[in-house]
């Protein structure tokens, strides 16, 4: 089995700072998907990633778990390495954690009101 946990360690802590200090919930999607994207830049490389196509193809989705769905497309360049590396875990855990801002930013609602008004 393969493993993809070094690509996702060199991303994971401005992922995890960007996360942190997104202030809407509106704003999470688009910081996953981007970071999906890096990912799979750094695993695959520039020339077989397109990162802007790449992004399109990622959704953060907070209603169900496992918190994303990926398109067809994506699902087709990945097949293999889907089914045998941890990278579906690893996009598990960046799901996850963009889940729990998305979260903490809506049950946070005072906070949020405070920086609609700035």
């Amino acid at each position: 089995m393969k493993s993809f946990i070094k690509y996702y360690n060199e991303i994971k802590p401005l992922y995890q700072n960007k996360l942190d200090l997104t202030k809407k919930f509106q704003e999470i999607p688009s910081l996953f998907s981007e970071s999906v994207s890096k990912l799979l830049e750094n695993i695959y490389g520039e020339e077989e990633v397109d990162r802007k196509l790449v992004e399109s193809y990622v959704e953060f989705d907070p209603d169900k778990e496992p918190y994303f769905k990926l398109k067809k497309e994506l699902m087709n360049f990945l097949v293999e390495d889907w089914t045998d590396s941890d990278l579906p875990s690893i996009l598990e855990k960046m799901a996850k954690a963009a889940y729990a801002r998305y979260k903490h930013i809506i049950e946070d609602h005072d906070r949020t009101e405070t920086f609609r008004m700035e």
